[in-house]
């Protein structure tokens, strides 16, 4: 089965509720409509739990933003929404864990080191100096504002583009589907499409045609039931053991 694009959906859930024949989705008020409730029930959907196919992506961290002198800090991807932890390869090309710690604990380890020839004093976004090692590579990460990390050091023999290209995350994401595009696909599992498109049905027969499909609210229901059920495609033991608090970086 191949995965409907933006358009084919609100295309079919159109026809679902008996709608005018859709060509574009700002033909009509009623197709903007449609779309809207379409992205509304895909971000529902996602926002119920972390899906299996969200957890433990593998991504690379971005670069610091245009401009900025914080060689020590880098951008966390913008569909990351948990780091379960960091990974960085060191001189001898062998990744090793970099540890997390809060931001006070994190504050207290670089603020206890004297500026030096090895210890240069970054100031932060928020003014702060910070001292960081730059003859080494990183031991500690924590994250200020939830969108970057700021490691303790850096080597700066290797170059400080290094961060970039040698550090890796393992996190949970949330996808990113581009609603602007007609031929874009709904960037989830083609069993979730289904549950999708169901329950954006049940929606738009509540909402623009003010009538209940008892029997669509069923097939969404059961649709949500057996997906919760059945998403694991690997011999995945579904305990899984977690670690302190949930949170987008980690903690």
């Amino acid at each position: 089965m191949t995965k409907r694009t933006i358009l084919q959906l609100v295309q079919d859930l159109g026809a679902g509720i008996n709608s005018d024949e859709i060509d574009s989705l700002d033909e009509t008020i009623e197709a903007t409509d449609i779309a809207t409730i379409l992205k509304q029930t895909l971000k529902e959907v996602l926002d119920r739990k972390t899906w299996e196919f969200m957890k433990d992506k593998v991504r690379q961290l971005d670069v610091r933003a245009d401009g900025s002198t914080e060689l020590n800090t880098l951008l966390i991807p913008d569909d990351v929404t948990l780091i379960k932890c960091l990974r960085y390869k060191d001189d001898n090309g062998k990744f090793y864990e970099v540890q997390y710690v809060q931001a006070c604990d994190f504050i207290a380890k670089v603020q206890s080191r004297t500026v030096g020839d090895d210890v240069l004093a970054i100031v932060n976004s928020d003014g702060v100096e910070l001292n960081t090692l730059t003859n080494i590579v990183p031991q500690y990460w924590t994250s200020f504002d939830e969108v970057s990390i700021t490691f303790d050091a850096y080597n700066a023999n290797t170059g400080t583009g290094n961060l970039i290209e040698d550090s890796v995350i393992i996190a949970d994401v949330m996808p990113v589907t581009d609603f602007t595009d007609p031929e874009a696909v709904l960037n989830i599992p083609e069993r979730m499409e289904t549950l999708v498109f169901n329950e954006a049905l049940v929606t738009c027969n509540y909402r623009i045609r003010q009538i209940r499909d008892p029997r669509a609210d069923r097939i969404a229901r059961r649709q949500g039931i057996s997906l919760r059920e059945n998403e694991h495609t690997t011999k995945k033991d579904n305990k899984v053991t977690r670690h302190g608090r949930s949170t987008r970086s980690g903690r």
